[in-house]
């Protein structure tokens, strides 16, 4: 029997090591090319168009870097916070309709990382921002997919420690990354947060996730294919309801103690949710944010079990802290009560669940792990002045 030795890991994979940061132009290959519905009329039927380096730099900021794969889809991503060379290294997902670019214009987000000498890496999902659309995509696969070559890229060294956070849609991000780097993540944050559709139904967990039942082929397939005819019709309603969310950021204003972040920080918090978040979310087009409405393609078959395949050994020394609210009809509140739960029995003491406490009172289990549970009402807002602030950041990080 002959024995293949495998060769020892390099600490930055050799194919990523000449992928290049911030490449120009002319130096990028061919972008891959999305089919749209079929529709003659652009709105109705047109696929993704080409990202431009013109673009990125338009609607960036001074944090905005981007790298094109092999595969010549773009990514798009914000490194922000501390910029000490022993940086603890944090990486934040943003949710739905919004942006990775806007936590790097929250001056209270970037006090807590530089006070904590944390940095943050923010990655853009695929179709938001200037990252390539990808219709039909595995929720699993992201991680491997998008952010390790952004962790090549950077030259993140793959035995350094991950804290991971991520907020509605960003939890679903989070859990990708959780599983994958599952040896070297050492703190999660899940903010009102959701589980896959059938996951859920398997566990027999109340609440209906919000969406289209079907997958990204509804939006890359023929209009005139038997199934498909009404394609054109959703695309339309989005393009012309889309341009109006950004408009809507000003109901966060209505938010209980929406004030004190002003008074406390001194910037108008809907108005950088509205241009750094919405707006540079659909800044490339509407057709990535069309597909993730579908949810046979987001919320199903992620291609791993969160609570099975995350090995009980890696959960038990991490620190967790699970955000969500009272009759969320997003992110169903049933499945932030079950995390909570699952993660309390795994990593406190005698499985007791801290509720809605300071991180010094949780006392976590013999292995390191502690688990911080914040609950309140509000819905899906539940946590988002705190959010804003930078106090569920900090609270999270002095958990750690």
């Amino acid at each position: 029997m002959q024995i293949t030795v495998a060769p020892k890991m390099a600490s930055v994979a050799p194919e990523q090591q000449c992928m290049k940061v911030l490449p120009e132009q002319t130096e990028l290959i061919s972008q891959p090319k999305i089919s749209g519905t079929g529709c003659p009329c652009a709105c109705c039927g047109a696929g993704p168009a080409d990202i431009t380096i013109e673009n990125i730099k338009k609607h960036g900021n001074a944090n905005t870097r981007w790298i094109q794969k092999e595969d010549g889809r773009i990514i798009e991503y914000y490194v922000y916070g501390s910029e000490e060379p022993n940086a603890k290294i944090l990486l934040q997902c943003s949710g739905d309709m919004s942006s990775a670019k806007m936590f790097s214009e929250l001056p209270s987000v970037v006090k807590v990382l530089k006070d904590k000498n944390v940095k943050a890496i923010a990655v853009n999902p695929p179709g938001f921002g200037f990252t390539s659309a990808q219709p039909c995509r595995r929720m699993g696969d992201w991680a491997k997919s998008d952010m390790d070559p952004v962790l090549q890229a950077e030259k993140i060294p793959d035995n350094t420690p991950l804290m991971i956070e991520g907020t509605s849609l960003g939890s679903l991000h989070c859990y990708s990354l959780m599983h994958y780097y599952q040896d070297r993540v050492t703190a999660v944050h899940f903010q009102v947060p959701a589980l896959a559709r059938d996951l859920a139904k398997e566990m027999k967990l109340a609440g209906k996730i919000q969406g289209c039942d079907c997958t990204g082929k509804y939006s890359t397939t023929c209009f005139l294919c038997p199934g498909y005819c009404c394609s054109p019709c959703l695309h339309c309603c989005c393009t012309c309801l889309l341009p109006q969310v950004a408009g809507g950021m000003k109901e966060l204003t209505t938010l209980p103690n929406y004030d004190t972040i002003k008074a406390e920080h001194g910037f108008e918090t809907w108005e950088i949710v509205r241009d750094h978040s919405v707006k540079h979310c659909f800044a490339n087009g509407y057709q990535g944010q069309i597909y993730t409405v579908y949810i046979k393609q987001i919320y199903e078959k992620w291609g791993f079990h969160p609570f099975n395949d995350i090995k009980l050994a890696n959960v038990q020394k991490m620190q967790i802290m699970v955000s969500y609210g009272e009759k969320d009809p997003t992110s169903p509140e049933s499945h932030g009560e079950y995390m909570a739960k699952f993660y309390s029995e795994k990593c406190n003491k005698d499985a007791k669940m801290f509720k809605n406490v300071e991180p010094s009172e949780v006392v976590g289990n013999a292995e390191g792990g502690k688990c911080l549970v914040n609950h309140g009402p509000g819905g899906h807002e539940a946590h988002f002045v705190s959010f804003f602030k930078g106090d569920l950041l900090r609270k999270f990080l002095d958990l750690v």
